[in-house]
C-alpha cells in the first residue's frame, strides 16, 4: 500500500469536518470520502465511561482515514499517517466539544519531559 501526503491529508480535511447537529441532543461524525459514520447523543457523553466508549471510536475512525488501520507502510508514510491521525483526533475532539472528551484526550495525549 503506498499511500502518498495528499490521502492523508484529504483524510483528515475529510474527518475534521465531521459534526453536524442534527438536533438539540444528537450529533453525527461523517467522512463523505470513506462512508465513515460515528453517531453519539450529547446526554451520552455526560459520564466517562461513556466519554471513553466515544473516545475509542472516534480513534479506530481516525485510524482508518489517515491509514493506519493495516498494511504495510514504509517509515515516511507511516510517520506522515501518524502525523495525519495526531492532528484528526485533536480536531475531531475539539470541535466536539465536551469536557469528559477534551479532559480524556488530554490525558491519553499529554507528553512528559
Amino acid at each position: 500500500m503506498n499511500l502518498g501526503y495528499k490521502n492523508f491529508t484529504a483524510g483528515a480535511l475529510a474527518l475534521a469536518s465531521f459534526l453536524i447537529v442534527t438536533n438539540a441532543t444528537a450529533g453525527e461524525f461523517a467522512a463523505k470520502s470513506d462512508g465513515i459514520a460515528i453517531r453519539f447523543s450529547q446526554e451520552e457523553l455526560n459520564s466517562s465511561t461513556d466519554a471513553e466508549n466515544l473516545y475509542r471510536k472516534l480513534k479506530q475512525a481516525s485510524r482508518k482515514a489517515c491509514g493506519l488501520d493495516g498494511g504495510f507502510l514504509n517509515l515516511g508514510e507511516k510517520t506522515r499517517a501518524q502525523k495525519c491521525y495526531d492532528e484528526t483526533l485533536a480536531e475531531i475532539v475539539h470541535k466536539i466539544d465536551r469536557p469528559l472528551l477534551t479532559q480524556l484526550h488530554d490525558s491519553k495525549t499529554s507528553k512528559v519531559g
